[in-house]
């Protein structure tokens, strides 16, 4: 019977939607998401549950049951009295009298959709009590009650989480005409709340299970309405994730001889601490990480389960080794890339060569090889035969024996050698000159011989010397001399070309002045009175060397100077100074480097002068003077001695006057004037210039 009345009830919706004009079937609404929220996914299995759902929610509401039995009455429904006397089902009437059910109201009883009839004119508008949400729902009749409806459901969202996650409950209204004042839930015991007022409440799960919540709606209002969830939520164990197995290479070369170990890791897992692996495949271990032996050529991989302490599992697919048979091939090397054929040579610091493998077998297509020695490494392509491509490499620096091995998966496959080594190199090398201290001289190397052809063209040597060294680059072929500064100390120096700590050559750098001669002189033939100015000069030179230069310091030394000077070469070192203040005779020596280079000497000396026209005038004035001349015509003024000079005029052993000018040329007539004796007698008027008298005049008195 209730399987009757279930159907019939489904039959009457259907038919009141008819009714309700609902047209064509639309895009999923507000409405769609509620049942699927509340009730999810339609499916035929479930339809078998769906409906004694919708039947028992109706016979719990009063008001549902009454709607149902109005819509009968208004021809909507054919209820059938003997169905509902079986039912225990009251009448319209009955029920809302007594405004509530009893356990002897069970609802309608609807016989099958048959019995429904599609009449538009009971459809009005109204709350949702059909299809909530639709501008068109069925209302009820003048007869119905007024009193508002709480109706709904309740259930979790999700309805399943992991341990420790939460879930949100929510009330939703089916049926409903009241307003929702309060929500008073109670939640089953394990939830991390026992209780909440919150409309969508967020309650976590500790432990897994399955945890049901009730809800009273209105709570002490006359519209107090208490509802079970019928759907719980379903607590289950932390699941594992993010577990991956690797190993570090994913190809190796094996042989029966020499097996390979390889090793596989998990990482990555979350979920619920601790974990236990357990591993399979032909793998050994039981943590984290297992090891497989490979023995022979093919693909291999373990499998593992991880476990958590929820017990949940994963497994990661583990990367998979292909193991292959180990190549052979023979390592070659040359200077060239097209003689890479010895198994080993010889070779500078620092050269370029070529390594090549050879006669390689046991290579399905490329395979990456690793090249090591020398301090580096790097990868490779081999494949089968000898049309492999060589690889230039660069000697190591130092000096010795390198081992260059073609290894894969760590085992070697073929190894050449290299010998780091100089040649010996011999040459004849000398200095293009002595040199100044301090000065740039050439040395030339030439007549090499040992020299291979690994060396290239050119290389660098070095050249140690006066307690330091230089890297000069020398040429096979040419060398047009290397500029080399010179010790600031006078002496032999010795200097050694070496190649790679062997002697190629030596030569002694002579550092020394040239002896440079030369004329030198005072003008005014060497003579010069006290204090004079004087000019020294130096010419003609001899032994001037290239190394030299366009000039020279020379230093001029004696009595009143001790100075350098510059002299050059195509001109003259001069040097003008005072000449000494006392009489006398006094050598000046010019030196290059402490080498003399010429000397001359200097006379100070007052010169004789002489006058032949020194006179007295022959006329008496009334005073009893007259004028004193020495004349215009003088001999012994030396163009070294400047005009006017300062001269005595004596009256026998009477001076007249003190030091006056006389010109070395015209003084004019009335030079000085003098007084005339008057005793009678012979005097003699003498000029004098520093002792040494350049005149006298006789003056006769009767």
């Amino acid at each position: 019977m209730k399987r009757a009345l279930a159907y019939a009830f489904v039959s009457s919706v259907a038919g009141l939607l008819v009714a309700c004009d609902m047209g064509a079937v639309e895009a999923k609404g507000l409405e769609d998401e509620m049942a699927l929220l509340n009730y999810g996914e339609f499916n035929e299995d479930g339809m078998a549950n769906l409906i004694p759902d919708a039947m028992a929610a109706c016979n719990e509401d009063p008001e549902c049951v009454a709607a149902m039995e109005k819509a009968a009455g208004n021809g909507e429904l054919i209820l059938s009295s003997s169905e509902a006397q079986e039912e225990g089902t009251s009448s319209a009437a009955d029920t809302t009298a007594k405004g509530s059910s009893s356990s002897a109201q069970k609802g309608p009883v609807i016989p099958s959709s048959s019995s429904i009839k599609a009449d538009t004119s009971s459809v009005a508008s109204s709350s949702s009590a059909v299809n909530p949400g639709s501008s068109t729902t069925v209302a009820s009749s003048s007869s119905k009650s007024t009193t508002p409806i709480v109706n709904g459901i309740c259930s979790p969202t999700p309805n399943s989480v992991e341990r420790g996650g939460s879930t949100i409950w929510k009330y939703v209204a089916i049926n409903s005409t009241a307003t929702i004042e309060s929500y008073d839930w109670t939640f089953d015991e394990g939830s991390s709340i026992t209780t909440s007022k919150d409309a969508t409440p967020s309650v976590s799960y500790a432990a897994k299970g399955s945890y049901g919540a009730m809800v009273v709606i209105n709570k002490g209002l006359a519209t107090e309405k208490e509802v079970k969830c019928q759907s719980k939520v379903e607590v289950t164990g932390i699941k594992v994730s993010g577990c991956t197995c690797t190993t570090p290479s994913t190809s190796v070369v094996v042989s029966s001889s020499k097996p390979k170990d390889v090793t596989w890791s998990v990482s990555g897992c979350t979920g619920a601490e601790p974990f236990t692996y357990a591993w399979a495949g032909g793998a050994s271990g039981t943590g984290t990480s297992a090891s497989m032996t490979l023995k022979s050529v093919g693909t291999y991989a373990p499998t593992v389960t991880i476990t958590n302490s929820d017990g949940m599992t994963m497994s990661p697919t583990c990367n998979s080794v292909s193991a292959s048979e180990l190549p052979g091939a023979a390592c070659n090397v040359g200077e060239h890339n097209y003689d890479a054929n010895k198994a080993s040579m010889s070779v500078v610091p620092g050269q370029t060569f070529y390594f090549k493998p050879n006669n390689v077998t046991g290579v399905t297509g490329t395979m990456s090889m690793t090249l090591a020695g020398g301090g580096s490494s790097k990868t490779i392509s081999v494949a089968n035969g000898t049309n492999n491509s060589a690889t230039e490499l660069t000697a190591p620096t130092d000096l010795g024996a390198y081992p260059y091995t073609l290894s894969v998966d760590g085992e070697e496959v073929c190894t050449a050698d290299i010998t780091v080594a100089y040649p010996t190199v011999t040459a004849s090398c000398s200095f293009a000159s002595s040199v100044l201290p301090g000065g740039s001289v050439k040395f030339n190397v030439g007549s090499l011989s040992g020299w291979t052809d690994a060396m290239g063209d050119n290389v660098s040597m070095t050249l140690n010397g006066n307690g330091s060294s230089q890297n000069i680059t020398v040429n096979r072929s040419y060398n047009g001399g290397f500029g080399i500064t010179a010790p600031t100390e006078l002496g032999n120096y010795d200097y050694t070309l070496t190649y790679g700590g062997n002697q190629v050559c030596k030569a002694t750098m002579k550092v020394e002045y040239p002896k440079v001669t030369a004329n030198c002189s005072f003008g005014n033939g060497n003579s010069m009175t006290p204090e004079g100015s004087v000019t020294f000069t130096a010419s003609s030179w001899s032994g001037w060397t290239d190394g030299m230069g366009g000039s020279v310091t020379m230093h001029l030394n004696g009595e009143g100077i001790d100075s350098d000077g510059s002299a050059g070469r195509y001109g003259n070192f001069t040097k003008t100074f005072t000449a000494p203040a006392e009489l006398g005779s006094y050598d000046y020596t010019l030196t290059y480097g402490g080498n003399q280079v010429c000397k001359t000497t200097l006379a100070v000396a007052w010169p004789n002068i002489t006058s032949s026209k020194c006179a007295i005038g022959k006329n008496v004035y009334s005073s009893g003077k007259d004028f004193f001349t020495p004349g215009d015509s003088f001999s012994g003024w030396s163009s070294g001695v400047s005009s006017p000079q300062k001269m005595t005029l004596y009256l026998d052993d009477e001076i007249v006057i003190e030091n006056k000018d006389v010109k070395n040329g015209y003084n004019g007539p009335q030079w000085q004037q003098v007084t005339l004796p008057t005793e009678p007698g012979t005097y003699t008027y003498r000029l004098d210039y520093h002792g040494n008298t350049v005149c006298e005049v006789e003056y006769e008195v009767e």
